[in-house]
């Protein structure tokens, strides 16, 4: 008696294995998707510029900034002018 045990615990976890993937399609297809841009900063672009390295040009209250990104940190780089 105590090998159906097994066996039927065996069977919860293959049937709750085997919901997992579907869970996760699931979950995938019904995230609610944050926009990049609300409030007043915005990203407007990322250019990758080398190995974890990243450069981010921004929009904070209508004025745009370049912001350095690597695995040291941020680094502000100055502020873009130009008619648009």
């Amino acid at each position: 008696m105590e090998w159906l045990n097994y066996i039927q615990s065996l069977g919860i976890f293959l049937l709750l294995l085997s919901a997992l993937p579907i869970v996760a399609h699931l979950y995938q297809k019904y995230q609610k998707k944050l926009p990049l841009a609300t409030g007043s900063i915005k990203i407007l672009e990322i250019k990758p510029i080398a190995y974890k390295a990243q450069l981010l040009l921004i929009e904070i209250e209508g004025k745009k900034m370049l912001i350095g990104l690597s695995d040291k940190g941020f680094s502000y780089l100055g502020e873009v002018k130009g008619d648009d």
